[in-house]
């Protein structure tokens, strides 16, 4: 079984990032998905060097942490991303994290042989979590991920954006928050089976 794939942007463990993405997986898992977290900084993935390389390929000629997630994206089931708002926007992970995939970009659009096929509508989800009440900041770095869902061929499912957190694992105190993410995680779970199970049936 494909697994659920969840990426924090966050440098922290166990805070704010991760308690929601935690609950969020559970529920995904009650709805009888797989899963796996992956703490984008503890990857080593160097910056984008604009070199062009992949312009030619289709590729990524760099050769760090990123090389097997790539892999693991263009089998997964389904996609989510969570980054915390830094100066209201995404994280540095997490925008390091996008930029890589320019040879997606190429490989869609250039090539014309994407890593995953549109036509699966493979969901993807997105969340953020931040201290400062401004919910621009949300849709700012959910804007960026629009467009990175885009031309990785996942499709946007949801999205849920949180503010006035800023002590770490404070949000673990607001449960109407996390029976709110954890019912997200179950349902999205429940589309991401549905879909993988459409195409791919009699495979497994």
């Amino acid at each position: 079984m494909a697994k659920i794939l969840a990426f924090v942007g966050s440098p922290r463990r166990e805070g704010n990032s991760e308690t929601l993405v935690a609950e969020f997986l559970k529920g995904s898992e009650n709805a009888g998905a797989k899963t796996e977290l992956i703490r984008l900084n503890a990857l080593d993935i160097r910056l984008c060097q604009a070199c062009d390389a992949c312009a030619g390929s289709g590729f990524c000629v760099m050769r760090d942490d990123l090389r097997p997630i790539y892999a693991e994206i263009a089998a997964a089931a389904g996609l989510l991303i969570m980054t915390p708002i830094y100066f209201g926007s995404l994280s540095a992970q997490t925008k390091v994290f996008i930029d890589r995939f320019q040879c997606w970009w190429h490989a869609k659009y250039t090539f014309k042989r994407p890593f995953v096929n549109k036509e699966e509508k493979r969901p993807a989800f997105f969340m953020t979590v931040g201290a400062w009440k401004n919910k621009s900041y949300g849709q700012n770095a959910a804007d960026i991920a629009k467009v990175y869902f885009t031309s990785i061929n996942y499709r946007l499912t949801g999205e849920l954006h949180y503010t006035g957190f800023d002590y770490p694992g404070s949000v673990a105190e607001a449960p109407a928050v996390l029976e709110e993410v954890y019912k997200a995680g179950k349902d999205f779970a429940r589309e991401a089976l549905k879909t993988y199970g459409a195409v791919h049936r009699g495979e497994e």
